[in-house]
């Protein structure tokens, strides 16, 4: 039978290839990330917007069920308009989903500030996310296959928690899509790492 620790504990003791030692797992999808002034609201897809009359939307990081949503209200559907969607992400930091939310690597002494992986490409990216989600099954097995993470609440103060796991609970950013497409959605995923607030580069424009 596990035991759970406390999460000072568990966070100094994590060993794993990307889930290492003083890291947490920072919900990326927290109350204080929708800017109420745009329109429309779709649920699990904050800040979601198009850009004027074009063909180009933009989203914060959804949760699984806000990414059917947004490909939904766009008609990326067999049944619907048949509306193909390139859906790009521009996230430099590993993001892992569990249990439908995203979430990513943080520093445990800096929780709001992203780690930067400058000039990291798309295959390193996605092979820190597999190992990310390797590291989270493994440590889950030591604690009664729930892993702890790191929520943020309204009033913006932080709460650990634990969350249980399963295989197929925990998924890479490239697997959720994958499935979408499965599940009959018209979407293409691409992934163009980007360093938060700095210039893209010009090879980022070429892949674009």
């Amino acid at each position: 039978m596990s035991v759970q620790k406390e999460p000072e504990q568990v966070m100094n003791q994590r060993g794993g290839s990307v889930l290492g030692k003083k890291t947490i797992l920072k919900s990326d999808h927290f109350p204080g990330c929708q800017n109420k002034r745009l329109s429309p609201h779709i649920d699990g897809a904050p800040n979601y917007r198009q850009a004027d009359s074009l063909r180009v939307h933009g989203v914060a990081i959804p949760t699984i069920d806000g990414i059917r949503n947004v490909l939904k209200h766009i008609g990326a559907q067999m049944d619907s308009l048949r509306a193909q969607v390139l859906w790009i992400s521009l996230r430099e930091e590993p993001v892992v989903y569990i249990n439908g939310r995203p979430f990513v690597l943080r520093d445990v002494e800096q929780p709001f500030s992203n780690l930067e992986y400058t000039g990291i490409n798309r295959h390193r990216v996605e092979e820190m996310e597999s190992r990310l989600k390797q590291d989270i099954l493994i440590e889950a097995a030591r604690y009664g296959n729930k892993i702890l993470v790191t929520d943020e609440l309204p009033d913006g103060q932080m709460v650990d928690q634990w969350e249980p796991v399963s295989c197929d609970s925990v998924k890479t950013p490239l697997e959720v899509y994958e499935e979408l497409q499965v599940e009959g959605y018209l979407v293409d995923y691409e992934r163009v790492p980007i360093t938060d607030e700095k210039s893209p580069k010009e090879t980022d424009f070429d892949i674009l």
